[in-house]
């Protein structure tokens, strides 16, 4: 991202980069890294396509973006994965001044297995950018990480066999 954008990026989500509530998302282990980290991503991926695209309102969509996955696991009932979209929007409207564009696109995120379809062309971006960082979080970190855990689990077990 070049230096203007990265100001203007900044600008736009510097007071929920700065939240209590936000920040303990990086205590949350969301795809190998942490939940802000996962959501800064998309956030910033959602931001460059909305310059791209010159949507006029790329300042509710990238903030939208960024607030997408902000939960806490310990908020969720063990459906995580199908209610999750509705907890953030909950912490969204709670912790900031959302409108219902992006409650819409923080609840239809997750579209086809949340329950919410996206309603517009920004809903359906930040879901589309949403899956594809997660798919290359997933390829990148945790893939990895399980192989790796397999490995030394067979290795082991090997060794144990001795």
């Amino acid at each position: 991202m070049t230096g203007k954008k990265e100001l203007e990026f900044n600008k736009i989500v510097s007071d929920i980069l700065k939240n209590e509530n936000f920040i303990e998302l990086k205590y949350e282990v969301h795809h190998g890294i942490s939940r802000m980290d996962h959501s800064l991503h998309v956030a910033r991926i959602t931001y460059l396509a909305c310059k791209k695209f010159h949507l006029k309102n790329t300042e509710e969509v990238t903030r939208a973006a960024l607030l997408h996955d902000f939960f806490r696991t310990d908020e969720v009932t063990n459906k995580v994965f199908i209610n999750h979209p509705l907890y953030a929007v909950n912490n969204a409207t709670s912790e900031f001044n959302i409108n219902a564009l992006q409650q819409n696109i923080i609840a239809s995120h997750m579209f086809p297995v949340c329950k919410v379809m996206p309603n517009c062309k920004e809903s359906l971006l930040v879901s589309l950018v949403d899956k594809m960082v997660a798919t290359y979080e997933l390829t990148k970190y945790k893939a990895p990480i399980e192989l790796g855990a397999i490995f030394i689990f067979v290795l082991n077990f090997l060794i144990i066999q001795r």
